[in-house]
């Protein structure tokens, strides 16, 4: 009995006993911002973002969206927030500077920076990827401090044994080439290319095409290809073309500046003073691009002129298939020599811009669209339970889409780059 009555005093003491509170994760909270969440809705004004866990917590009016009582708060009235954009055709670790050559894992994170610098947040490394990105890859790093997220696509594939390679490798999607180079070289056959499609999607794989041609285009898409990974640029595309993208629900990714990058470097480009591109690429490593020599070989270039004269075609693609409602999915082929990753980005939306697309469109497609298109999971919109990746900006990107380079912070997961 007097052990009962001790037991009994011992659980009175203890329920009486004052309980600590379960501490709760700190949290961020941004408010007083213009938020555009990357859905396609009206922007939020004097929004509140709360980041928790280095994702999104909460986002929404200042009304319905209550800060916690232990958030660092950060006023950001009149600024912008957009969700980080997502090139979903770019290349990584090759190049450095100008210069092809350099792979390595140091180069795919330093090119990586680079992107995440411009607000380019994730990146889809569409071909030529190695063993070294492989614990880059986002499904690995998924914290990443200050560079983009990666996703790859492994070697560009010639035959079906390199799709097995690939999957052993760790890929994230699948990508091929069909394409002649303007008749200089040989195309992968019909045979070849529907064999590739079928066993990457036996293995779970989802492949994007390099095509230019309309006739290959729609012959790709009646074998199964998941992306047209850059534009119909021979003639206009036609009711067929439409159809078929429709009907497979096909993304197409135009890619303009890959036709600039190849003459646009026949006189010295004008952003070479930009100081949004100076800040990344210094004047000894566009020197050579400057060399008088080199410009008149452009010039003289017959594939280089072609490119030129067809890049209207693409444009006017691009607008034809987003009035069809096709949906257009951000990349550029950056990460090339000669294609700067980060600046190009941005040349690409004022290209997207000149050739009828809203800035609504184009953020969209650089967000949402870009991540559904190309299945990567809690990226692209600013919404509960995504990863805290976001652009601040200082000047309102749906009035001219050129202000997505007045960026003041590049945010990936819940951290200040």
């Amino acid at each position: 009995m007097k052990i009962l009555t001790l037991f009994l005093a011992i659980v009175l003491m203890a329920s009486c006993a004052p309980r600590e509170k379960s501490a709760e994760p700190a949290s961020i909270a941004l408010i007083n911002a213009t938020i555009i969440d990357g859905t396609g809705s009206n922007p939020i004004i004097g929004g509140v973002l709360i980041i928790q866990n280095k994702r999104i917590k909460a986002v929404g009016s200042k009304e319905n969206t209550p800060v916690p009582d232990n958030a660092t708060v950060i006023d950001l009235q009149g600024k912008f927030i957009i969700p980080g954009l997502i090139n979903a055709h770019g290349h990584v670790g090759e190049v450095k500077g100008i210069e092809g050559g350099h792979y390595s894992k140091e180069n795919v994170v330093d090119n990586l920076e680079i992107y995440a610098r411009y607000g380019i947040t994730t990146v889809v490394s569409l071909g030529g990827d190695k063993q070294e990105a492989e614990s880059v890859r986002a499904v690995n790093d998924t914290t990443p401090d200050k560079h983009a997220r990666l996703y790859i696509a492994g070697e560009v594939i010639n035959d079906v044994p390199t799709v097995d390679s690939n999957k052993a490798l760790g890929v994230d999607w699948m990508k091929i080439r069909v394409d002649d180079n303007l008749g200089t070289s040989q195309k992968m056959s019909e045979e070849t290319y529907k064999a590739i499609i079928a066993r990457s999607h036996e293995l779970g794989y989802k492949i994007a095409t390099h095509m230019y041609y309309l006739d290959d285009a729609k012959k790709l898409l009646q074998a199964g290809s998941d992306m047209m990974a850059h534009s119909v640029r021979d003639k206009p595309v036609d009711e067929e073309f439409i159809k078929l993208m429709k009907d497979r629900n096909v993304c197409y990714c135009p890619t303009l500046t890959r036709e600039l990058s190849t003459f646009v470097y026949e006189q010295t480009p004008a952003w070479f003073n930009d100081p949004f591109f100076t800040k990344e690429y210094d004047t000894i490593t566009i020197q050579p691009l400057k060399d008088p020599g080199r410009q008149e070989q452009v010039r003289n270039s017959k594939n280089a002129q072609t490119y030129k004269k067809q890049l209207p075609v693409a444009m006017a693609n691009l607008k034809t298939l987003s009035d069809q409602g096709i949906p257009i999915v951000f990349g550029t082929d950056s990460g090339v020599p000669t294609r700067f990753p980060g600046y190009f980005e941005h040349i690409e939306m004022a290209m997207m811009a000149e050739a009828g697309l809203t800035p609504m469109q184009i953020l969209t497609s650089a967000t949402r669209t870009a991540a559904d298109c190309m299945d990567l999971k809690d990226v692209g919109t600013l919404q509960e339970g995504k990863w805290a990746d976001f652009i601040v900006l200082n000047a309102d990107p749906l009035g001219d889409i050129k202000n997505t380079r007045s960026i003041e912070s590049v945010w990936i997961g819940g951290q200040a780059i």
